[in-house]
């Protein structure tokens, strides 16, 4: 049950778990943004969960210093293949040395990007459009920071960077062209799978991190019983995003009640990638107080 209508409260969440920078392939903000915004509001806690990386917590580590007020959560947003379809998992309490087990997790979501990136490079010759690994650099160079290809490679491209570029290049006319070509070209040469969730949750939590569902709304289809109690045992989740756009409000207080039935903690995020989702959304979901402190016991007590 896909969802992409944003759902956000007037106010202000105390914390907010759901973050990215431009340490993840398809993110905009600087990581100081994250830690002014965080002071300036006043709140308790943040978590920057960069897609598939923990590349960024060297400069979280410095600014974290400069703003001993905003208490922060090394985390990531590991997307996992599943008997269920591709899920994402927001992965915290990740240590700052990763031990050999997360470490291979964490190179294999490199190459994983890299491979990625390449493939949809092929699938777009195959389909007979020019579209290189020249062409796929110049855009990644004209968005990404240098550093974080010097350490990344050159991963996939963020979708509404590559739609605008695809219509200027005159492959499609418009943007809503662009998920039916990707789908074609994905198509002509196979889809890459994510890192399984077999192989990735173990290395987190004998790292001493724990695992939330992110966004669960799409993932669960609502609140399908049968899929709720499926993903929490396949991806031994410890908790859930209950809070978050994405998850319409009715159903925040059913999440809720799911993860204090089975034990589970709830946190809330915003998703924020870029300067305009900082405007409109930081800090804004319905999570409660009573969320983070049960979630900093948990992480405590591992």
């Amino acid at each position: 049950m896909p969802n992409k209508q944003r759902f956000m409260p007037d106010r202000f969440a105390s914390y907010d778990l759901h973050l990215h920078s431009h340490w993840s392939y398809d993110a905009f903000a600087p990581l100081d943004l994250h830690f002014r915004w965080a002071a300036e509001l006043g709140l308790r806690c943040i978590s920057i969960t960069e897609h598939h990386n923990l590349d960024s917590q060297p400069e979280i580590r410095e600014l974290a210093a400069r703003y001993p007020q905003v208490c922060c959560i090394p985390g990531a947003e590991l997307s996992v293949t599943t008997s269920f379809g591709s899920q994402d998992l927001l992965c915290y309490g990740l240590p700052d040395a990763p031990p050999p087990g997360l470490k291979r997790v964490l190179d294999a979501y490199h190459e994983w990007q890299r491979e990625w990136g390449a493939a949809f490079v092929r699938g777009m010759r195959v389909l007979g459009y020019d579209y290189t690994e020249e062409h796929q650099h110049e855009v990644l160079d004209a968005y990404r920071p240098e550093k974080t290809i010097r350490v990344q490679g050159y991963t996939h491209v963020r979708n509404g960077t590559l739609a605008d570029y695809f219509v200027k290049r005159g492959f499609i006319s418009d943007i809503e062209g662009y998920q039916p070509l990707k789908a074609r070209a994905i198509d002509a040469v196979g889809w890459v799978p994510y890192p399984r969730v077999e192989d990735v949750v173990p290395a987190v939590h004998e790292a001493g991190g724990v695992v939330a569902l992110a966004h669960p709304y799409g993932y669960f289809g609502g609140d399908d019983r049968e899929k709720m109690d499926g993903l929490r045992e396949e991806c031994a989740l410890d908790g859930l995003e209950c809070a978050h756009p994405g998850v319409p409000p009715d159903y925040t207080p059913i999440y809720r009640a799911y993860c204090e039935e089975r034990g589970m903690f709830s946190v809330g995020g915003s998703d924020a990638h870029n300067e305009e989702d900082f405007e409109a959304r930081f800090a804004r979901h319905l999570g409660e107080d009573a969320w983070l402190d049960e979630f900093l016991k948990r992480l405590e007590a591992r």
